[in-house]
């Protein structure tokens, strides 16, 4: 790329943004959110045209002006988000791709299979629905997908951001070998840790300028992370409380509880002020504790006290009007209103309290959010923008900061810093810790481990649908909790 530039009026999204990606290895794209990522990826997809520059592959100028010439050009995107169909066959996925290029079920079947080989999956059935695979095979069917349109440009965004560490293997084996191939290999992430694991140089955009290159093996984190952010992070995690504090009274307590997804009664107890992990493998379990609380699955057996009071309320409504706070792993769905001002999203908790007949005012309610807004250090100038125009980052602290209008005793945070930057993260991370410190009880349920390890008390570790280890985060380590979610362990501790 030489001297790209997009820019949307006097907004520069990119401005003459010049770097090379060699083919045969990996070329990690990092960036903090709204760092100029996605606008290069659009271009790169034909979603979007630069204003300026040229692309070249091989020497060669391609005209990437719309997603057809891009896909002529051998350049295919993997976005963030998984697409393949759950409810159709791998073969079936594959003819959607194809934009009617299979028409026979059975000549799909046949020939995908090629392209499943190269990503490890030679075994793997064809006429198998999509819905019977792990998250990550989904992933891998997704990028063999992109094969099939003949690429070798290959842009990969943010590829492992949903999957465990089992999953996220299987994607880097096939990322390696995608490479050695002799493909050109994009590759988008927020988790530093894969750096060194499969990435061979990295590219570095700040405020939608090239703001360092370099190969990977000559640079250590703090250096990538000075390089995103424009400053040394001084600490990603806070400090956590003393051990003296494990004298807090309990704020909640799961007395074996039992659901649908759970193959075993969980008994776990948070204090008032700690902040507490679930983790495992996607699919093991972790979430229910998460979900059970607030309401969002219904119980087998057991009971849910809230500071030693048996939990009455039934539905999420009526349990987030006791004290309950919950977000998901899926802020896109249900965190935020898309396309309103932020502090329609910041003040909608509240307003829903008060019940839909009552006289609202959009001065005194954008007024009353004020603090909160203060509080999630969300900057003035973008409390009226729609929360579609904000960051990662700042869109994550308006999915968590609309519930503070609520004063919640218990927040439950599923993923709380997925497709977040470092910048970002380190803030959350504090904003946690601070809300902590303030009395308000955080469970959250995660797959980053760095994240499980460095911010949490306590973990409550996951394992086939069981609870099989619960213990202080400084008592183990990252192999120790790979183990323990890969293959469980034979007691509860």
């Amino acid at each position: 790329m030489s001297g790209v530039s997009k820019s949307y009026g006097p907004i520069h999204a990119l401005s003459n943004v010049s770097f090379s990606a060699g083919r045969g290895s990996v070329t990690a794209l990092l960036g903090e959110n709204g760092a100029g990522k996605s606008t290069l990826v659009k271009i790169l997809s034909g979603l979007v045209v630069p204003t300026s520059g040229t692309i070249t592959v091989d020497g060669t100028a391609v005209d990437l002006s719309t997603p057809d010439r891009a896909r002529r050009a051998g350049v295919a995107v993997v976005q963030q988000e998984i697409s393949v169909l759950p409810n159709l066959t791998v073969a079936e996925n594959f003819m959607l791709a194809a934009g009617g290029g299979w028409l026979s079920r059975r000549k799909a079947a046949k020939d995908c299979q090629v392209y499943l080989a190269r990503l490890g999956l030679a075994d793997l059935d064809p006429d198998t629905p999509v819905s019977d695979l792990s998250i990550g095979e989904r992933q891998l069917v997704e990028i063999a997908r992109m094969l099939s349109q003949k690429a070798s440009v290959l842009v990969l965004d943010e590829p492992s951001a949903a999957l465990a560490d089992r999953d996220i293997d299987l994607v880097h084996q096939a990322v390696r070998r995608l490479a050695k191939e002799g493909n050109i290999v994009l590759y988008i992430t927020h988790r530093l840790n894969e750096l060194d694991e499969i990435c061979d140089q990295a590219v570095v955009l700040r405020n939608g300028k090239l703001a360092d290159e370099f190969a990977v093996k000559d640079a250590g984190i703090p250096r990538i992370v000075q390089a995103m952010i424009g400053r040394e992070l001084e600490q990603l995690f806070p400090e956590r409380r003393s051990a003296a504090a494990d004298d807090r009274p309990m704020a909640l307590q799961l007395d074996a509880v039992k659901t649908a997804d759970l193959a075993a009664p969980v008994s776990i107890g948070v204090r008032v002020g700690e902040i507490v992990a679930t983790c495992g493998q996607l699919g093991s379990g972790f979430v229910e504790p998460l979900r059970a609380v607030a309401g969002r699955v219904a119980l087998e057996a057991g009971g849910i006290q809230i500071n030693g009071v048996l939990l009455a309320a039934k539905s999420s409504t009526e349990r987030a009007g006791a004290g309950i706070a919950y977000c998901s792993d899926d802020r896109q769905f249900d965190g935020f209103f898309h396309d309103r001002p932020v502090w329609e999203s910041l003040s909608a908790p509240h307003l829903a309290s008060r019940g839909l007949l009552k006289l609202t005012n959009e001065k005194v309610l954008s007024r009353g959010v004020e603090n909160i807004a203060d509080r999630m250090t969300i900057v003035p100038a973008y409390r009226q923008r729609k929360v579609r125009s904000l960051s990662g980052g700042n869109a994550q602290k308006v999915s968590i900061g609309k519930w503070l209008s609520r004063h919640p005793r218990l927040m439950l945070l599923e993923e709380p810093t997925r497709g977040v930057d470092v910048g970002a993260r380190a803030e959350i991370y504090a904003l946690l810790r601070s809300l902590a410190d303030d009395g308000l009880t955080i469970l959250i349920a995660s797959t980053d481990l760095d994240e499980v390890l460095g911010f949490a008390e306590r973990v409550f570790v996951f394992h086939d649908h069981k609870l099989v280890r619960t213990a202080a985060a400084g008592e183990l380590d990252r192999n120790s909790l790979v183990t323990l979610i890969t293959h469980g362990a034979s007691d509860v501790h």
